[in-house]
């Protein structure tokens, strides 16, 4: 036991020692409790007995491993040690007390004695294995950086340090009372060197040489071996008694490699389970148990449960650092590699902060090494990751200090990004080339990875007060103890490094200075080549690109950390993403092999670049917004640096950038775009685009903007080098080649995800979305000219600056960069402009003019042009000429040296800061202008470089500033001597030359003594001869150097420095709005280069067939899709910011780019195109889609477009489907037809041949294609188009009208489809089920792309299916469908166009508004352009050009009423206010036009039919019958229209030729109205007048129609779509009935009449009979009544109701020409006076209708049966019954009313008889009986029987007036002396005469 203790001592005094020369404090590293990692990863045992047993079993497992070894290990030392331990062990275990004698480090009681293996630490190794070579590299001496320690040492003062019961951190232990840091842990030794030293004395017996490590493995420069303070003096830390013998296997170069695996094994397993315990956790647990105890118990009897064997982890660590063994095979030296690293890696997560932050140091790195210099397996460089991954997690999961300034992991972070920043980049295709760069690489790989990891588990979750403290903390300027305010340190952190130095930084201060430029600068390494497109770009792997792109989206995303990395990420975004971009879209074709494999590798490494910017771009959560800090990206870009004076337009560049790549050619001012001649600034060039795209016409195409001017470098300074590399400033347009298909969607995705997300965040109050919908811009106007047009609208922005402070400052950055454009071309004209706009005081100074010149490149100042400015000398007074100040030469001195005083040379030498000051401006190309500027650079440098501080240069500042211009200007022409190529190399400058040529200046520059060093000036020619001065385009157009990367992050001197803005409410709602206004219009430029649409030299949309239109075909569909996506994306996002402006401008566009509002072709050539464009048909569908779902905001423009885009796509025969789709087609009304079938076909026919009555119909079915369509087309597209009139069959019979280019003029028939639409009949099922897959879980254009897809591949099968010759002829049609059939069945599939009209049910009341009136104005224009259209010569072929508006054809027209029509009858409930507000107007003046009279003179030229007029009609008539089943509706208002329809005004030698031709239709719609009309229908009088003008209307054109022809194979009777038919119908239906028969009014009696008349012109007296059936229903519908009071009314009724009906049926009595009409209507006459109503007749309307019309009328039929009683003879029956009637007529009435008439009024009854007295006289007349008598004729019969039949009835009436009393036998009153004196006279009444008056003899006696 004592030997084993003895060893113990032994070891620790002469082995384990300290990895530096000094020690470290107590406190600084061993005092921390153990971190999260190992808590968490280890497995506790807390069972000392357990402890045990497995310490004596790790024992055994290495004995047996030694015992199979030589004699002198299986027997020596190493196994004796081992035993021992198990011994040791199994004391303790009996005896515990025995551990508190055995010396540890935590109890300070070392014993020193001496054993064999003392002296083992500090042997040579007499093998080493290739893995511990690199572990040796640590070490200067061997041994890890472990030197053995002085004997003297007092291993007293190694007790390791209590923790603080403070409760303070360990980091605030390393700190004295006055808070200043006491240590700051440094690496002790150079990398690099040890590595090299470690391998220079490996032992001479190994059997193979060893690799050398890479070069570029080191730390920084400033990490020296003296960077760590020195320690008190104190021993070496022991590792303990239980471990020792475990460590001493692994330390024995005597041990092979297995022997020495199985120690690392055995320790790993008693550290995992806490079998050995570190001595601090050791104490912390005895000092809990020691006051938890009873103190009964003594050290003899403690339990085994208290028993742990400590461990110390310094020592150890440092031992296993030191491993030695003898190599034996590869196998088995990587298998104690990967032992060894997770040992380390285990001892780094029991407790991280128990080792000394070099000692961690030097485990990482021996990991890191051995990872990447022997390891080749790729199953140990996953684990040796792992072990990394583990360690980083262990030291940046526990950073506890408020400055992050964790020694440990300032260490790591630095190396990591030193390894990122120094790996060199190798060239060359040789192999061994390619070798080197695969390992270069693998080191970048890892190095990324594991900064990413510390990255995040570092600052995910620090809080802003802790980044804070770290910003202030790098300031400088203050400790973690200061109580100062640190916002300002975060507004400046990004400058830190211009005060912090090597080792007073943080962590976060790494990443500033560090890390991100490691990060970009490696990543610009993929366009190292791009210069040369003949050779790949770049030297860095896709892997390494793919990290740092990971580790910038990091970043990124690691919200707090953004406000600290302001300039950092504006470089990252403008000088990596932008920059990309822009290369990619500068890429030239290849023209050969070499070019094209360039091309590969450049487009490889532009995809990694732009999914991680999708990434960044795409990926927010939506849970805050810009103003809680975390919005989205393109927010929190656009706030930060578009929002800042001193900033680039970061957001607006880059989605600039991404939008020309997919396609755009304008800027956000919608400026067409061009490449600037100097390469570095893009200048707009077109205005008319930025008005065009603002008003949204098609006329802003997108173009790729084509480079027409070449770079020049003429202008260039000698020497120094002008990059223009990748601009494509120098090629011409043809040699760009077009961004690749798979770049192109990424762009899109981009700018999609992009806006979404941003138009997410959008949640404005209702305040603001109420101002939103009525701006037009918040914005001033587009700037143009030398003088600001908006300065009032600036002035506004700038007195609400509390409020908006966006808006402001966005309006001064617009006019910032006007002016830089303005200078670019003149400097005088923009410094005029900054005046003027307010941007500098005026006058101006020579500062704010410094100011513009410094930060104004990031407005898009050219380098050029403030090179001249700074170079330009200036004018001088002269008399009578007063320039402006800024002009005169003292301003221009004074602007020079306050644009040198700018820039920050702290720090810098003079080399660094001329290469910093050259990248800001380009240096003019003449001397004295180099040599004004140089002076003054020198002037300002010589104060603040390093040289003044090391003494180099003079102290008097006139000499220190001559000798660093002097040596300036030789630094420039070196430059120029060694980068020109014209130069011979043996011509070029010396080394030695230069360092004689700068040595001494001479006696008045440099004192003697004080020449500049030899070594000096070399390193100045090895700088300038290793890296060319260069002046590099700024952000995209330019490489990142240090130099410029300095420059931005210290930023300008200027004081007055716009700080970052902290946004209020109100910004965060305009922040979406101002990011829309600058980029809407470049987004959808490249919506239109998707979409393929092209700019014509006329502004106008080419759609040639041969050009730019040529058949896309499924090359097309991505550029479809994500058209379609992209417009979509934006017109749902800006509708719902509520941007109803640019809502309207952005749909305007969408609808010009589907080609469908130009008609600059023939109908066949646009037919042609559109068919064979996906483009297109996918623009149409997103313009479609978008009216669907945002109707109510698209306006009344929008609205015109859509109905112009369907009204064209009906012209092309696009619309609908197949006759099984037609049903559901936009084409087909929801109600039936008022024609059937045949009468349709037949109308149709006619009007194509003008609608002339003469016009021959022919017949239908011999009309081939030939005869009636035009043959064009049906090899294009598979069908024919219509005919123009000129080639009709009969040229005459449509007048001659203006032919036009688009042809739309011969256009008629509105629902024609085309021969190839039979093709669409049916659906494939595989089709119907891939679309019911596919919709709902991708996007529209996603959708229309796979439809696309999926027909493709439909047609592959089909074309491969083998004919059987079975096929049918119905499937060869299916197989063989035509392009526009395709098209047509694409887009029915794509959409339901029908569902257009029915969604305006949902529209508001404005929506709807637009939607009619947009219609009703296209007809109007439709009704001027033909009105206004002149006749052209005749035989003239010559077509005009398509007149101004849209140009709408007859057939589009009679489309546009029926969707007015369709509109109205889906708002029924809205029908009333439709009706007042738009449909009467436009009925009423298009049925004035309509009934417009046409002289006969005009009629020649008239067209009779007209489709529009027709449909204008139909759906008035549609409309009449929906608002007739209205209840309380405007039933009566739009029947009123009717009353147009006057038969009266068609006059002889005139017609109304429209209304004539609609004779079917007003006929077929009166009766559908009349069926319609119930008890609900509460029509007024203007109603019924409208209605019964109808129904008069239908029966005179009835009248008009030809005749019935009689005979055999004729058509008996009326058909059924004869108007007057119709007519009778509506009529009976509504007398007889309807729910409405009481209501009828007395105007139907004039109806009536009509179709009286018609019955007897068309030769039906069935009608006529059929009409007087329906006025007898009238006239018995009329009541009167017997009281007095009622007989005014009586009156009214006599005169308006029954007095008309006896005239129309005394009319027709006398009148018609048919027997059987005339009697029944002297039957219905009759029997008006003798029904049972006869007696409520007025007694005076009785006598007056007697005396004035029936018995009249009888008597002249009578006359007149008689005197054509001889033509009569075939119907004499028929005559005899009208004879009876026309008889029965005089008298019955008269007996019937006699008694009545004669109590009521006698002299009436006088007047009654006395007009049947002249009528006898004329029947009874002597003359006619005698001719009588004396012939037998027809006419004798006729007279015999009418006096037969008088005198019967004449008697019947003498009898009853004897009856009554007024016929008596004498002549004592006027009836009887009348009647006798009359009767006497006749001689056929003298026979009676005796009888009668004895019966009134009888009676009056």
């Amino acid at each position: 036991m004592a030997h084993l203790i003895g060893s113990i001592g032994s070891i620790s005094q002469d082995s384990i020692s300290s990895t530096m020369a000094g020690s470290i404090p107590p406190g600084a590293y061993d005092g921390a409790l153990p971190s999260a990692a190992a808590a968490t990863n280890t497995t506790t045992t807390t069972d000392g007995l357990d402890a045990a047993r497995h310490l004596c079993q790790e024992a055994r497992v290495v004995l047996t491993s030694l015992r199979g070894g030589p004699p002198n290990v299986a027997r020596g030392d190493l196994a004796q040690d081992l035993m021992d331990l198990r011994q040791l062990v199994k004391q303790c275990l009996v005896d515990p007390s025995l551990l508190s004698s055995i010396p540890t480090a935590a109890s300070n009681q070392h014993q020193h004695h001496q054993h064999v293996g003392s002296a083992m630490f500090n042997q040579q190794p007499t093998a080493m294995s290739p893995a511990m070579g690199d572990h040796s590299v640590m070490s200067p001496t061997g041994g890890h950086g472990m030197p053995p320690m002085s004997p003297n040492d007092d291993p007293q003062s190694a007790t390791a340090a209590t923790p603080s019961t403070s409760g303070a951190t360990d980091d605030e232990e390393i700190l004295d009372e006055d808070g200043a840091v006491l240590v700051q842990q440094r690496e002790a030794v150079h990398l690099q060197q040890s590595a090299a030293a470690a391998f220079n004395q490996q032992d001479p017996h190994m059997p193979h040489s060893q690799p050398q490590p890479p070069p570029a493995l080191q730390l920084p420069h400033h990490y020296t071996a003296g960077a760590f303070p020195p320690s008190p003096s104190q021993s070496p830390q022991d590792i303990g008694a239980f471990a020792r013998p475990f460590l001493s296997v692994i330390l024995d170069p005597r041990a092979a490699g297995p022997h020495t695996l199985v120690a690392l094994r055995a320790l790993y397993r008693l550290l995992e389970r806490s079998s050995l315990q570190p001595s601090k956790h050791m104490l912390r647990r005895q000092t809990s148990t020691a006051s938890t105890a009873s103190v009964k118990s003594s050290a003899s009897k403690t339990s085994s449960q208290s028993l742990c064997f400590p461990v110390e982890l310094e020592p150890l660590t440092r031992g296993v650092l030191n491993c030695k063994f003898e190599q034996t095979d590869a196998g088995a030296d990587e298998a104690v590699e990967m032992a060894i690293a997770d040992l380390l890696a285990l001892l780094v997560r029991l407790d991280r902060r128990s080792l000394h932050p070099a000692t961690l140091m030097d485990a990482f790195n021996t990991v890191f090494i051995t990872r990447n210099t022997f390891v080749h397996s790729p199953a140990l460089c996953y684990h040796f990751e792992d072990v990394l991954t583990s360690m980083i997690v262990s030291v940046f999961s526990d950073i506890q200090d408020r400055n992050q300034r964790d020694v440990a992991g300032r260490l790591i972070l630095e190396f990591l990004s030193n390894q990122l920043l120094h790996t060199p980049m190798l060239g060359g295709d040789d192999e061994a080339s390619r070798d080197a760069q695969l390992a270069h690489d693998a080191t970048r790989v890892l190095c990324l990875r594991l900064a990413r990891c510390a990255l995040r588990h570092a600052f995910a979750h620090a809080d802003d007060g802790v980044l804070q403290a770290a910003a202030k903390y790098g300031l400088g300027s203050a400790t973690a103890a200061d109580a100062q305010d640190v916002t300002a340190a975060s507004a400046n952190a990004g400058k830190a490094s211009t005060v912090a130095t090597g080792e007073d930084r943080s962590l976060l201060q790494i990443v500033q200075d560090d890390l991100c430029i490691a990060l970009l600068m490696t990543g610009q390494a993929i366009w190292m080549n791009q210069d040369n497109p003949s050779v790949s770009p770049g030297f860095i792997s896709l892997e390494v690109l793919s990290e740092i792109c990971s580790t910038l989206s990091m970043l990124w995303t690691t919200v707090p950390l953004r406000k600290y990395l302001v300039s950092q990420f504006e470089t990252i975004f403008t000088g990596f993403y932008q920059r990309a971009l822009a290369l990619l879209r500068k890429r030239t074709v290849p023209n050969d092999s070499l070019t094209f494999h360039a091309n590969v590798v450049f487009d490889a490494g532009i995809e990694v670049i732009l999914e991680s910017l999708v990434d960044i771009l795409c990926l927010h959560d939506h849970k805050h917004n810009i103003v809680q800090g975390n919005g989205g990206t393109i927010e929190s870009l656009f706030m930060t640096y578009d929002c800042n004076l001193k900033r680039s337009d970061v957001a607006i560049d880059l989605f600039m950038e991404l939008c020309r790549c997919s396609g755009s050619s304008v800027d956000e001012e919608g400026d067409q775009l061009e490449p600037s001649v100097h390469g570095d600034v893009e200048v707009p060039t077109d205005k008319t685009v930025a008005r065009a795209l603002q008003s949204g016409t098609a006329s802003v195409a997108a173009t790729s903007a084509a480079p027409n001017a070449a770079t020049s470098n003429a202008s260039a300074p000698p020497g120094l080098h002008v990059n223009t590399e990748g601009l494509g400033a120098s090629q011409p347009a043809d040699q760009l080649r077009q961004v690749p298909p798979h770049l192109k969607e990424l762009c899109a995705e981009a700018i999609i995800g992009a806006m979404k997300c941003m138009f997410q965040d959008d949640h404005p109050s209702e305040q603001t979305r109420i101002e939103r919908m009525d701006r037009k811009s918040i914005l001033p106007d587009h700037v143009e000219g030398d003088t600001p047009s908006s300065l009032s609208q600036v002035e506004q922005l700038k007195k609400a600056q509390c409020s908006h402070q966006l808006r402001h400052i966005k309006a001064q950055k617009r006019l910032m960069r006007r002016a830089a454009q303005l200078f670019n071309k003149k400097a005088s004209k923009g410094i005029a402009f900054l005046v003027s706009s307010g941007l500098i005081p005026d006058p101006p100074t020579p500062r704010s003019v410094a100011s513009f010149l410094r930060n104004g490149i990031v407005v898009g100042l050219d380098k050029k042009a403030v090179g001249a400015y700074l170079g330009e000398e200036g004018k001088k007074p002269m008399s009578g000429k007063s320039p402006p100040n800024w002009e005169r030469d003292w301003f221009h001195k004074e602007a020079l040296e306050e644009y040198c005083s700018l820039f920050r040379f702290e720090g810098q030498s003079l080399l660094d800061g001329l290469r910093m000051f050259l990248a800001a401006f380009r240096l003019p190309g003449e001397s004295q202008q180099i040599d004004r500027i140089l002076q003054n650079f020198a002037d300002s440098c010589v104060k603040a470089c390093e040289e003044t501080h090391q003494g180099l240069f003079s102290k008097d500042p006139k000499r220190a500033s001559d000798a660093a211009y002097l040596l300036s200007f030789s630094i420039i022409m070196l430059n120029t001597d060694r980068h020109n190529e014209n130069i011979r190399e043996d011509r070029k400058m010396s080394k030695q030359a230069f360092v004689r040529n700068n040595t001494d200046y001479g006696r008045d520059i440099m004192e003697k003594g004080e020449e500049f060093p030899q070594e000096y000036l070399e390193a100045i020619y090895d700088s300038i001869r290793m890296e060319e001065i260069r002046t590099e385009g700024e952000g995209a157009d330019g490489c990142m150097t240090l130099e410029r990367w300095k420059d931005v992050i210290r930023g300008s001197t200027d004081e007055a420095s716009c700080e970052d803005i902290l946004p209020s409410e109100h910004d965060a709602e305009d922040l979406a709005e101002l990011v829309l206004e600058h980029v809407w219009m470049p987004i959808m430029s490249a919506v239109a280069a998707l979409w393929n649409v092209s700019k014509s030299q006329e502004s106008n949309l080419a759609l040639s067939p041969t050009n730019d239109a040529a058949p896309s075909g499924m090359l097309g569909a991505q550029g479809s899709r994500l058209g379609m996506d992209m417009a979509l994306e934006m017109l749902l996002g800006v509708r719902k910011l509520a941007r109803n402006d640019i809502f309207r401008k952005i749909f305007k566009c969408v609808c010009h780019f589907s080609g469908l509002l130009e008609y600059n072709a023939d109908l066949a050539q646009r037919t042609w195109t559109f068919s064979n464009s996906v483009e297109s048909q996918s623009a149409f569908l997103a313009a479609f889609k978008m009216a669907r779902e945002a109707g109510d905001e698209i306006g009344e423009e929008g609205w015109k477009m859509i109905w112009s885009i369907l009204f064209e796509l009906r012209d092309l025969k696009m619309l609908g489907g197949g006759v099984a789709t037609r049903a559901r087609s936009i084409l087909m009304e929801s109600d039936p037809d008022l024609l059937r079938e045949d009468a349709r076909r037949d109308w149709t026919m006619k009007m194509l041949k003008g609608g002339r009555e003469d016009a021959v119909v022919e017949d239908t079915s011999a009309m081939g294609v030939t005869s009636i369509f035009g043959s064009v087309g049906r090899a294009l597209f598979g069908s024919v188009e219509d005919p123009p009139p000129t080639e009709s069959a009969d040229a005459t019979s449509r007048p001659a009208s203006e032919r036009t280019i688009h042809g739309k003029e011969d256009l008629y028939v509105w629902d024609d489809l085309a021969p190839s639409d039979d093709e669409d009949e049916g659906e494939d099922a595989e089709e119907s089920e891939f679309l019911m897959q596919s919709a709902g879980r991708m996007t529209i254009g996603s959708q229309f792309e796979s439809q696309l897809i999926h027909e493709d591949m439909l047609i592959q099968q089909r074309r491969q299916t083998p004919v059987t010759g079975l096929e049918r002829v119905e499937d060869s049609q299916r197989l063989m469908l035509s392009p526009r059939a395709r098209s047509r069945k694409r887009l029915a599939r794509a959409c339901n166009l029908s569902t257009i009209v029915s969604d305006t049910r949902f529209m508001d009341v404005d929506g709807i508004n637009n939607v009619l009136y947009s219609l009703i104005s296209l007809i109007q224009g439709a009704t001027a352009q033909r009105a206004t259209r002149t006749q052209p010569d005749e035989g003239s072929e010559i077509k005009i050009p398509t007149p101004v508006g849209t140009p709408v054809s007859p057939a589009s027209e009679a489309f546009a009423e029926v969707l007015i029509c369709e509109i109205a009858l889906r708002n029924r409930d809205r029908l009333s206010m439709l009706w007042q507000k738009h449909l009467r107007q436009h009925y009423v003046s298009r049925l004035e036009s309509l009934c417009r009279v046409i002289p006969e003179a005009e009629q020649a030229n008239a067209i009779a039919m007209d489709a529009g007029l027709e449909k204008c009609v139909t759906g008035l008539l549609r409309i009449c019958c929906c608002a007739v089943q209205r209840e309380g509706g405007i039933s009566s208002d739009v029947l009123s229209v009717f009353t147009m329809l006057d038969p009266s005004k068609e006059q002889e030698g005139a017609t109304m030729l429209s209304v004539s031709a609609l004779d079917g239709h007003l006929g077929e719609g009166l009766w559908r109205i009349a069926r319609n009309i119930d008890a609900a229908t509460k029509l007024s009088t203007h109603g019924w007048d409208g209605l019964l003008c109808l129904a008069a209307w239908c029966a005179y054109r009835g009248s008009l129609l030809k005749p019935i022809q009689s005979g055999i194979g004729q058509p008996v009777g009326l058909a059924e779509s004869d108007p007057a038919l119709q007519a009778y119908r509506t009529l009976h239906y509504i007398i007889n009935v309807s729910e409405v028969k009481d209501e009828v009014p007395p105007g139907v009696i004039g109806s009536i009449r009509m179709l009286i008349i018609a019955g007897d012109r068309r030769r039906c007296p069935k009608l006529a009979i059929a009409a007087l059936d329906v006025l007898q229903a009238v006239n018995a519908k009329i009541g009167f009544s017997d009281s007095k009071e009622s007989r005014n009314v009586h009156d009214g009724v006599w005169k308006s109701c029954w007095r008309p009906v006896l005239d129309v049926l005394g009319e027709s009595a006398e009148l018609n020409s048919y027997a059987s009409v005339r009697q029944h209507s002297l039957s219905i006459l009759a029997d008006c006076f003798l029904d049972k109503r006869g007696s409520n007749i007025p007694v005076p309307h009785l006598c007056s209708a007697l005396v004035e019309l029936c018995i009249p009328l009888a008597g002249r039929r009578l006359v007149h049966m008689r005197q054509n009683a001889q033509g009569a003879a075939e119907s004499f029956d028929e005559l005899m019954i009208e004879l009876e009637l026309c008889i029965s007529l005089i008298f019955k009435p008269l007996r019937h009313h006699v008694k009545m008439v004669a109590n009521e009024e006698s002299t009436a009854l006088l007047a009654l008889w006395k007009s049947v007295l002249a009528v006898l006289e004329q029947l009874l007349s002597n003359q006619l009986q005698q001719q009588t008598d004396s012939a037998n004729t027809p006419a004798a019969r006729v007279t015999k029987a009418t006096t037969d039949l008088a005198l019967e009835h004449l008697r019947n009436v003498v009898l009853v007036l004897i009856d009554f009393n007024l016929l008596l036998g004498n002549n004592t009153n006027e009836i009887s002396a009348l009647t006798w004196t009359s009767l006497e006279q006749f001689d056929a009444c003298k026979p009676h005469m005796e009888e009668w008056k004895a019966a009134a003899a009888s009676a009056s006696s």
